[in-house]
């Protein structure tokens, strides 16, 4: 295996290799008795740390770190010549730990104990590299002319030992095809993700600690980078071993990825499996995708109103059906006004498995408000809308001016929003009149 220890790894713009970090020290430790202490009985709680890494050990550690990265560059001595006789993987646990948010202290650690041959400090440091050869190529003047393929580096010569040796790691597999991929060899990265693709598996339960088998940041997600590499083979017309749609199909499926479930529920939809795609979209929403709950909100909304089959009803008939404004909708009135014995019946036995447009209608009202809370002004009008259609006006009201005041809703990118809201505010307490919702807020 190659020394990565040979030379410093890349470093940022703040920090060459033979300076130092700024700021005050005495700040830094003040902060360290009160936000370290914090910080270290959360990771203990949290097993990230072992209950042998004291109080006392953790400061000790972490006056040392503080005061090496005040008075020099990062040096393979500031890690190995710790207090408390920590090992490497130890001293870079206790260093993210520290001054968490504060860049400059955190490159210095990762550098340190990336010389220390720490794997997650080295893939750190390769991934900062990738990232900022791809910023320098994006700040040239336009148009930008392509990254140059990166250079072979120490770092990445540890990435490249890891990746290629006898135990290959994962997470040195996946960045390596990066590297590959920079460098225009497009078929070996392929073939070290197919490798790769072959050995990883989704884990039962998330491990403690701050390693996870494949990912790390600011490394990128193996399954973006797996489909960026496969979109350059097919534009150059090489051969796949998988097509995209099954790997969105597995990172959704067998790893439950929330933005490949999203995207896999896309894939579905443009082949009409429509019960495939609610049951994709919902996992996503379930896991907290801000997109998808905005889009399985429009889902079922638009069911409500008629132009999306049921869930168990033959998707048969040509979908989305052609908006008819006197036909939209028709089906939930007339459900409204069934008798409250046939409503329950049909709840309970003819259609047990298909829940009825009023559920639908309830729960895309849900979703909306909880798109809404995400940041999404679109849904706000919508979820507004809809409680001025229940009675609910103040309440509907109440949605909109909010929004209209937040901070996040005041750029350009609003305007048109701003001006539908506001004609509807003008005729707010009509209730003759039926507001229009713009066909471009609902989005599948």
């Amino acid at each position: 295996m190659r020394d990565a220890r040979v030379s410093s790894p890349p470093h940022p713009a703040e920090i060459g290799p033979e300076s130092r970090i700024t700021g005050d020290l005495t700040v830094h430790k003040k902060w360290l008795a009160t936000g370290g202490m914090d910080n270290w009985a959360d990771a203990v709680l949290n097993r990230d740390l072992t209950t042998d890494i004291t109080w006392p050990i953790f400061e000790a550690t972490g006056l040392h770190l503080l005061e090496c990265a005040h008075g020099g560059p990062p040096t393979l001595a500031a890690v190995e010549n710790n207090p408390r006789n920590l090992t490497p993987l130890e001293v870079f646990k206790i260093g993210k730990l520290i001054l968490p948010h504060h860049q400059p202290f955190q490159h210095w650690v990762s550098s340190a104990t990336a010389l220390a041959k720490v794997r997650p400090a080295i893939y750190i440091q390769a991934a900062n590299y990738l990232k900022e050869m791809r910023a320098h190529s994006k700040s040239q003047s336009p148009p930008p002319p392509p990254p140059p393929p990166p250079r072979d580096v120490p770092i990445l010569q540890a990435v490249e030992a890891l990746a290629t040796g006898p135990f290959p790691d994962p997470r040195a597999m996946h960045l390596h095809a990066r590297v590959l991929c920079h460098r225009q060899q497009y078929r070996e990265a392929m073939a070290l993700l197919d490798e790769l693709l072959e050995l990883i598996y989704p884990a039962k339960k998330l491990e403690p600690g701050f390693e996870t088998g494949l990912y790390f940041p600011p490394i990128d997600s193996f399954w973006d980078t797996y489909i960026w590499v496969q979109g350059l083979m097919l534009d150059h017309k090489y051969q796949t071993k998988h097509t995209p749609e099954e790997i969105y199909r597995r990172a959704a499926d067998e790893f439950k990825q929330p933005e490949y479930l999203v995207r896999y529920a896309g894939h579905l939809r443009e082949q009409g499996r429509w019960d495939q795609y609610e049951k994709y979209m919902h996992m996503a929403v379930m896991a907290g995708h801000r997109r998808a709950t905005r889009r399985l909100a429009c889902y079922y909304y638009l069911i409500a109103q008629g132009r999306y089959p049921r869930r168990g009803q033959s998707a048969t008939t040509n979908f989305p059906r052609p908006v008819d404004p006197a036909q939209e909708g028709l089906g939930l009135l007339q459900e409204r006004h069934r008798p409250w014995w046939q409503r329950l019946r049909d709840e309970l036995w003819a259609e047990s498995r298909r829940p009825s447009l009023t559920h639908y209608r309830a729960m895309a009202r849900e979703l909306f408000e909880l798109a809404a809370a995400y940041g999404s002004p679109e849904s706000v009008v919508v979820a507004a809308v809809m409680a001025r259609e229940e009675g609910r006006l103040a309440e509907g009201e109440q949605m909109i001016r909010t929004m209209l005041r937040a901070t996040q809703f005041q750029g350009s990118e609003w305007a048109q929003v701003k001006v539908d809201v506001q004609s509807l505010l003008e005729k707010w307490e009509d209730l003759q009149f039926k507001f229009k919702i713009p066909e471009e807020y609902f989005v599948l």
